[in-house]
C-alpha cells in the first residue's frame, strides 16, 4: 500500500479509515503483533487512536489516515472489516469495490493499482470497471490463497 501511495499520490488522494481492530490481543483471533504490542480491542476513541499512530509508526506508513469512531459506523456501512479496498472516481462513483479481505485485500489494490497506473498515464480515467474484476477474482479463491 505504501509502494502505490508513493506512486501515486500525485494523482489521486489516498485514505487509510482505521475501524475496529480485526486481530486484537484480547480478541477472537489475536496476532502476535497485537499481543507484543498490547493491541487490545478498544473501549474508548483515545484508544482507537493510540493503535492507529502505533500501527502507522510501525509499519512505516504515509497514508493519511482517518479513524472510524467507536460506533463502528463506517466499517458498517461499508462492509469493511477485517479490511477492504475502495477506489473513488471524481464523480463520486466507485471504480474498485473489492471483497472484504482477507481474500479480496489483494485483488483489490491490483484493481486500484491497474486503475491509477491507466489514469496517471493517460490522465483520463478508465472506462471498465476494475470493481468487477477485483471482485470476480476475489470470489474464486480458497481459504488457502489468503494474503
Amino acid at each position: 500500500m505504501e509502494e502505490m501511495y508513493q506512486t501515486y499520490k500525485d494523482v489521486a488522494e489516498f485514505r487509510l479509515i482505521y475501524i475496529r481492530e480485526a486481530h486484537a490481543a484480547d480478541g477472537r483471533r489475536p496476532v502476535k503483533y497485537a499481543i507484543e504490542k498490547g493491541i487490545n480491542e478498544h473501549t474508548s476513541h483515545a484508544d482507537r487512536c493510540k493503535t492507529a499512530e502505533i500501527l502507522l509508526k510501525e509499519k512505516t506508513l504515509n497514508i493519511p489516515m482517518l479513524i472510524d469512531e467507536l460506533d463502528n459506523k463506517v466499517g458498517e456501512a461499508y462492509s469493511a472489516w477485517p479490511d477492504r479496498v475502495f477506489l473513488v472516481r471524481k464523480d463520486g462513483t466507485l471504480a474498485v469495490a473489492a471483497d472484504r479481505g482477507p481474500w479480496g485485500f489483494k485483488p483489490g489494490l491490483d484493481a486500484a493499482e491497474e486503475f491509477l497506473a491507466k489514469f496517471k498515464k493517460t490522465g483520463k480515467e478508465p472506462d471498465t470497471p476494475a470493481a468487477e474484476r477485483a471482485d470476480s477474482d476475489s470470489k474464486s479463491k480458497t481459504p488457502d490463497e489468503s494474503p
